[in-house]
């Protein structure tokens, strides 16, 4: 139910809930406090009102009018000598209280529960059934002198005062609160909902302005970016991140026209070359040499092969599931496996020199590392002047392979770019001595599958690639 609310919404209600109840336990313990302390004063004024009672009956005079709370008044025999304030001896319900005993201290105090019962036209008033605290105090016996000069004569006593403590002004500040806290209080958690609503609205107002502006992007508009506020906080970072993401988007769909514009014209070439061979052997048969066309036309197609080869090698390595078996691989005997394979075809010039004496084990697919290399040795080859060294040894970090040439190099401002698809330092060159521009791309995208780099190192002389991969 809650899930299909709005974001707004859903924050508003749980700041209201969270307010109403902070602010409702606040009120219950205000009114508890105030009310503890207006008893606590009451109490108070009680026990001062019974010391004073019972301080005048010490000295013989009975302050029956004396003080603002009701009293009570007990012999020492624990009848009610008097009651004062709005009470009467009828009004006293139950036992009475206790008295104190006869030779207590002159600091004697007590706390008792005395209950007032109706009688009369007094059962309406609003002492009637209820009980009261009573703070009690003690006088003890007397003797008073006539004013003849005879001897004392002894009062009756000792006394125990009771003063009721009562609640009515602590119940009075309750009454007087409880409209305010009422009203106050769930207006107040209206108020916090109402500015988590308007504080949830401003703070979601950048997240509308991103998504409004990814609604304008389509696929022709990857150029544009997201607004990015300038709060620092997580919608800044997301925004942030909305944008790295376009940026990489754009450069992949730059880098995917361009693919296929390359791809495109290299496919043409060959296409061109092969139907003008057929078209000119077609319309002049008695003049063509069917041996030397038949040739040039299975040399376009094998160009045309060689190229649907790879652009179809980059394709599936796109997807995990077809990088292969993974399986330990010894590099040493890869290299040395296609040497033995080369040389019989490049012959004695450019001689293949193979330095792995040690095995060098890594983790990967066999065939995917072999084409690896094998790319890196056509490259070579073809721009070696006469010895190309294929290395490979273990460090401490890894396994490493280079393939070295002694041919003119790679300027420094083209390493990076060499390894990008359709790729030609010369372009003077002819397509069939250069290849596709695939290779080295090729190569690159296997050695990073492998969790390796390959790049072009700096060499005294010719071109050096180095590929690292991680060891068993």
């Amino acid at each position: 139910m809650l899930g299909r609310l709005s974001t707004r919404l859903r924050t508003s209600v749980a700041a209201g809930l969270a307010a109403l109840l902070l602010l409702a336990g606040g009120a219950w313990w205000l009114r508890g406090h105030m009310y503890d302390a207006q008893l606590a004063a009451a109490e108070a004024d009680a026990r001062e009102q019974a010391r004073e009672l019972s301080s005048g009956y010490k000295h013989g005079q009975q302050l029956v009018d004396s003080g603002s709370l009701p009293y009570v008044v007990l012999d020492s025999d624990g009848q009610v000598l008097t009651m004062g304030g709005p009470l009467t001896t009828q009004h006293l319900a139950g036992e009475p209280p206790a008295t104190a005993p006869r030779l207590a201290p002159d600091n004697w105090q007590s706390v008792q529960r005395i209950t007032i019962g109706p009688a009369g036209p007094a059962a309406a008033n609003r002492y009637s059934g209820r009980t009261f605290t009573a703070m009690g105090s003690w006088s003890p016996l007397l003797r008073e002198n006539d004013q003849a000069g005879q001897p004392m004569k002894p009062l009756v006593g000792p006394f125990t005062v009771y003063v009721l403590a009562t609640p009515f002004a602590a119940e009075a500040s309750l009454h007087t609160i409880d409209p305010v806290l009422m009203v106050g209080v769930p207006t107040a958690a209206l108020l916090v909902a109402l500015m988590a609503w308007a504080a949830t609205r401003r703070a979601l107002r950048p997240v509308e302005a991103i998504r409004a502006e990814l609604a304008e992007i389509g696929e022709h508009r990857l150029d544009r970016r997201v607004p990015v506020p300038r709060s620092g906080d997580e919608i800044a970072r997301m925004a942030r991140t909305t944008n790295a993401t376009l940026d990489r988007l754009e450069r992949s769909a730059v880098q995917q026209q361009r693919f296929v514009a390359d791809a495109s014209h290299e496919l043409r070439s060959p296409i061109a070359a092969l139907r003008t061979n057929l078209e000119v052997s077609l319309a002049h048969p008695e003049r063509t040499d069917w041996p030397a066309a038949t040739r040039e036309a299975l040399t376009s197609v094998e160009r045309l092969q060689q190229l649907t080869e790879d652009l179809l090698f980059l394709a599936r390595g796109a997807h995990p599931e077809t990088a292969g078996r993974q399986t330990v691989v010894d590099l040493s005997a890869v290299l040395r496996e296609l040497a033995d394979q080369y040389r019989p075809v490049v012959g004695a010039r450019p001689a293949l020199r193979v330095d792995a004496p040690e095995a060098v084990l890594v983790r990967g697919s066999r065939i995917r590392l072999h084409r690896l290399v094998r790319n890196l040795l056509d490259n070579a080859r073809r721009h070696a002047s006469a010895e190309v060294v294929l290395s490979a040894r273990q460090t401490g970090r890894g396994c490493v392979l280079e393939v070295r040439d002694d041919g003119p190099g790679v300027p420094e401002q083209d390493r990076e770019r060499i390894f990008e698809p359709f790729t030609r330092l010369d372009e003077a060159r002819s397509r069939d001595a250069g290849g596709s521009g695939l290779g080295l791309a090729i190569a690159a995208d296997i050695a990073t599958r492998h969790g390796g780099t390959l790049r072009v190192a700096h060499a005294p002389r010719g071109a050096r690639f180095v590929l690292e991969l991680p060891s068993v």
